[in-house]
């Protein structure tokens, strides 16, 4: 890794308890394919928060997993379920969870798309580690935390594949921490990383919802604009609310 890269990981390693897990999570982490510290969460940024998206956001994001987890672990309704090595494999699925989201460095140099097996290819290569650092059943807890990462969505039309769902303790945590580490609306800060938000063209800006859904945003709001003051103020969704104020913004300059 390179100081800048063990920089951002060190803090994270520190949260897992026990020296022979946390020895493993370096190794898988020093392992990593090198765009894993290159490339966003999402390449169309449709999926992710700001952070997690351009230089190092994959990385960034598999980071918030373990933070989620960590939050989780605080709370003794959660702590007391499991033991302490538990809670540390859990932290090591979350850590490299995605890294094998392009699959190997060869197989993104071919095609930066996701994999849609990645979770087993991930998986597979705790497997690999068979007779090293951790015992077997370890090593599978690991594997197994990984595997049903993609929860609800585990078939894809382009691919045979069909990912294991969430049925235990263990995969259910792993999985909600990647989901809250998903959505766009659950900020976290970075230390180094300066957070913004990727420009949206107001003119192209299309509404995903409700009843002007399909319609150009700045179409719709000419014909309603009452429907979108109360959308400013009663929508959680900020970034529609930007844009709303964008438009008012306008109009009073051409005023």
């Amino acid at each position: 890794m390179t100081e800048q890269q063990n920089n951002m990981v060190t803090p994270i390693l520190a949260t897992i308890v026990n020296d022979d897990i946390r020895e493993f999570a370096k190794v898988l982490v020093e392992g990593l394919p090198s765009y894993i510290w290159e490339v966003g969460a999402s390449s169309t940024g449709k999926y992710h928060p700001a952070y997690s998206l351009g230089q190092g956001g994959l990385m960034r994001h598999q980071i918030a997993v373990v933070r989620f987890l960590n939050y989780f672990f605080e709370l003794e309704q959660y702590n007391t379920q499991f033991t302490s090595r538990e809670m540390d494999l859990m932290r090591v699925a979350g850590l490299i969870h995605d890294g094998r989201k392009s699959g190997e460095q060869t197989d993104y140099q071919k095609s930066k798309y996701t994999k849609f097996d990645h979770p087993i290819q991930m998986a597979n290569v705790v497997r690999s580690f068979d007779g090293k650092y951790l015992n077997r059943n370890e090593l599978e807890f690991v594997a197994h935390c990984i595997e049903s990462h993609m929860g609800q969505w585990n078939t894809d039309r382009k691919s045979s594949v069909v990912l294991e769902k969430p049925k235990d303790g263990y995969q259910f945590f792993v999985h909600l921490a990647d989901y809250l580490a998903s959505r766009k609306d659950l900020t976290m800060a970075f230390e180094g990383y300066e957070q913004s938000q990727p420009k949206i063209n107001l003119d192209d800006y299309v509404i995903t919802f409700g009843k002007y859904k399909g319609v150009k945003l700045v179409d719709a709001y000419q014909q309603d604009k009452s429907y979108f003051m109360w959308l400013k103020e009663n929508s959680y969704q900020r970034e529609i609310v930007g844009l709303i104020k964008q438009l008012e913004k306008q109009e009073d300059d051409e005023i």
